[in-house]
């Protein structure tokens, strides 16, 4: 009994041991974590112990930053959808207005998230020089960075104003610019597929490679732009005014082309097979085959079944005589009589200039006639054409020489506006038409003209009034001292607007100088008939203490010397005045008895040269005949003091 009690005790000590070993493992099991983080809070005091503030700043701070990046990558998505979402409410909400900075904004947003925004409704909106490039994205097949343009499809931007706007490869399928304006833009490589452009102004912008299938350009304006390597098959482009634009390697097929002017237009390498070109106009257009400066092989153009019934092409260039002999009815256009012989006359054609001057002789007119004539070769005619002065008789001038199938056309014109209309029908008929001693302006010349030359003739104007001031302090008043002011007359050619300038620029100066004037008459010429010059010498005889007499014109200085010669009062009545260097003006600059003191002389033998040299290169294609250049020439001074200057200028004329 004992030895069981003794067992079954051990058994039950052995037991409570056990469990004892077992709840003290389970305690230790739950205090273990604790212990280990109460360790590591442990080492964390006593790491916080051994850091400054500044570091335990740094460390807190960069944990902000990056929980701040997380946060901020995470919500990019959220973001950029909420974004575009406000820039396509802004369209939206500025659908209506024509001037709207924030509808710019927002296609730049959406331009920026490579979004497009189809049915974009913008009808007489102001974007000019809008810029929306073409935007990088992530191709999730491929996995490369690619570019992509911006999709404006089925917009409607009927005349609005797009001018100068960088728009490379936009998508603007089916979109309405009816009358919009382009000019000036680059669009290049963009989807104008069924687009209506009808009427826009699309004058020197660029759509190379631009698709323009079943697109509609009836009576649009591509003056100067660039096709080149552009699809336009099945379009209609009737009536368009396509002057010395590039359609190289351009693709018509089937289009509608009836009374297009391709007048100076490059069509080397285009394909107008079955295109309907009826009554339309391709003189002096190119369609043979070069190589351009890029190198490029430009093969002949395609005219295979195409419709050339009534179509001009006087001095059109040719590959050969098949290519033209392909086309429908091409016995039935207008051609020149030698025409399959130049296509094998390896020297350039002969070019006609035309220079419309006066009837009545001007120095001005024979010094820029002399320039003219010196720049021009064995294969260049310089047509001298005098006429009456006024616009009806520059009008009907023009129009002849345009029937005589005249290249170019140089000139100063009657009047800025009225002189227009008959200038646009030769600009229209392809003639290269250059202003000397006028500009017009840049915004109605850019797409009539090549180029301009003229002096500043304000500051001729201002010019001779201040060398007249010096002149009269040194010869009148230097012996008159008690003399109160000086009597001036003026003779302007002011009828005509180009002169008012001249008149302008003399009173600023005379006024800006300490002298006294008087202005004691003034009187306007026309011609130097004899009921002109008797009008001047009028005005002299009403005015008897007159010894100034200013002429603001080539014809009014002379007018004056004229009324001052026959009044026999040269000593005593002294001419200064705007007038051009010829040898008999150097001979009165020479005599010390001539009444004429002062010359401004526009330097009219330079101008002459630089005119026709400017007309022929573009004609031999050298130059651009799209641009419009402004060329200034500085006048020179010349008087009776500078003997030895006046001397070396007239050996010019004379070489």
């Amino acid at each position: 009994m004992d030895k069981g009690k003794k067992i079954s005790s051990e058994n039950i000590d052995q037991s409570q041991t056990t469990n004892t070993k077992q709840t003290t493992k389970k305690e230790s099991n739950i205090l273990k974590p604790i212990a280990i983080l109460d360790a590591k809070l442990s080492d964390f005091v006593d790491l916080l112990q051994t850091i400054s503030l500044f570091k335990l700043a740094v460390m807190l701070s960069e944990g902000a930053l990056l929980l701040a990046v997380v946060s901020y990558v995470v919500t990019i998505p959220n973001r950029r959808r909420q974004e575009i979402q406000e820039a396509r409410s802004v369209l939206y909400q500025e659908s209506s207005n024509e001037y709207s900075d924030g509808r710019i904004a927002a296609l730049k947003v959406l331009n920026k998230d490579c979004e497009g925004n189809p049915g974009l409704k913008a009808s007489k909106g102001k974007m000019a020089n809008l810029s929306l490039n073409r935007c990088f994205f992530f191709h999730d097949v491929s996995f490369k960075v690619k570019k992509r343009a911006m999709n404006l499809s089925n917009s409607n931007l009927e005349r609005a104003d797009l001018s100068g706007a960088n728009l490379p490869g936009i998508n603007l399928q089916e979109s309405n610019l009816q009358n919009a304006n382009l000019a000036g833009a680059n669009l290049e490589g963009a989807n104008l597929t069924r687009a209506n452009l009808k009427g826009a102004n699309l004058s020197r912008a660029n759509l190379k490679g631009a698709i323009l299938k079943q697109s509609n350009l009836n009576n649009s304006n591509l003056y100067g732009a660039n096709f080149e390597h552009a699809d336009f098959s099945k379009a209609s482009l009737e009536g368009i005014r396509a002057l010395w634009a590039k359609f190289n390697h351009a693709d018509f097929y089937r289009a509608k082309l009836q009374s297009a002017n391709f007048n100076r237009a490059q069509l080397m390498g285009a394909d107008f097979y079955q295109a309907n070109l009826e009554n339309s106009s391709l003189r002096f257009a190119d369609l043979s085959s070069n190589i351009n400066l890029q190198g490029e092989q430009l093969t002949a153009a395609n005219l295979r079944e195409a419709q050339l019934k009534d179509a001009d092409l006087w001095g059109t260039k040719l590959w050969s005589a098949f290519q033209l002999k392909r086309a429908k009815n091409w016995q039935k256009t207008k051609k020149m009589p030698n025409w399959e012989q130049q296509i094998t006359q390896p020297r350039p054609p002969r070019l006609r200039i035309a220079f419309l001057k006066p009837k009545t002789p001007q120095s001005i007119s024979e010094a820029y006639e002399l320039g003219m004539r010196r720049a021009a070769n064995r294969r260049v005619e310089i047509w001298a054409i005098p006429y009456s002065h006024g616009v009806e008789h520059e009008a009907k001038e023009i129009k002849e020489l345009v029937k005589k199938g005249i290249d170019g056309i140089i000139l100063t014109p009657e009047d800025p506006i009225k002189s227009i209309p008959a200038l646009k029908e030769a600009s229209d008929a392809g003639v290269a038409i250059t202003t000397v001693d006028f500009c017009f302006d840049k915004s109605v010349a850019k797409d009539l003209a090549i180029a301009c030359y003229n002096t500043n003739k304000f500051k001729m104007g201002y010019d001779s009034g201040q060398y007249l001031v010096k002149w009269a302090e040194t010869n009148l008043l230097a012996n008159s001292p008690s003399q109160q002011f000086l009597e001036v007359a003026l003779v302007d050619e002011a009828i005509y607007e180009r002169y008012y300038p001249y008149l302008q620029g003399v009173l600023k100066g005379i006024k800006e100088s300490h002298l006294r004037f008087k202005i004691k008459g003034s009187v306007g010429v026309a011609s130097r008939s004899e009921s002109e010059i008797r009008k001047v010498k009028q005005l002299l005889l009403d005015n008897p203490q007159v010894e100034i007499l200013w002429g603001g014109s080539n014809l009014a200085t002379e007018v004056a010397i004229e009324a001052v010669t026959q009044l026999g009062v040269e000593n005593k009545v002294k001419v200064f005045g705007i007038l051009d260097l010829s040898m008999d003006k150097a001979d009165m600059l020479f005599d010390s008895n001539s009444p004429l003191q002062l010359i401004i002389d526009q330097y009219g033998l330079r101008v002459g040269y630089k005119a026709v040299k400017t007309t022929i290169d573009v004609l031999r294609r050298e130059r651009s005949g799209a641009d419009y250049d402004i060329i200034p020439i500085k006048h020179r001074l010349l008087t009776q003091d500078d003997s030895d200057k006046v001397k070396a200028h007239v050996l010019h004329l004379t070489e």
